[in-house]
């Protein structure tokens, strides 16, 4: 999550959906870092991000479906969970038609 050039370099690849697994060490403010992340990655290459992290307390929790607008559109919270979520690939490609920054990006 940390490292964007990943999520970029996925989304160049025409990923439209990023399965992010991971223990998210707790501390002060890593919750807020890993919703604020999984958002961006999710915002800033027009994909959904599913960012799934380990229960605590040996990781913050919080496994998350974002949208490609940055809409949280599930959050399983702080207990193990399981849940089905559907995705949009037609939100992704309207998305990226009203937001063309792959067209409009520059180096």
């Amino acid at each position: 999550m940390r490292f964007p050039e990943l999520a970029r370099s996925l989304a160049d690849g025409g990923a439209q959906v990023l399965l992010v697994c991971s223990s998210w060490v707790p501390g002060e403010y890593k919750t807020e870092q890993w919703l604020a992340l999984n958002a961006a990655r999710a915002i800033e290459n027009s994909v959904y991000v599913a960012g799934v992290c380990q229960a605590p307390p040996v990781s913050v929790g919080r496994s998350v479906l974002v949208d490609p607008m940055g809409v949280v559109e599930a959050d399983l919270g702080l207990e193990p969970r399981v849940r089905l979520v559907a995705v949009s690939l037609e939100t992704v490609d309207r998305v990226r038609d009203s937001f063309p920054m792959f067209r409009q990006r520059r180096l």
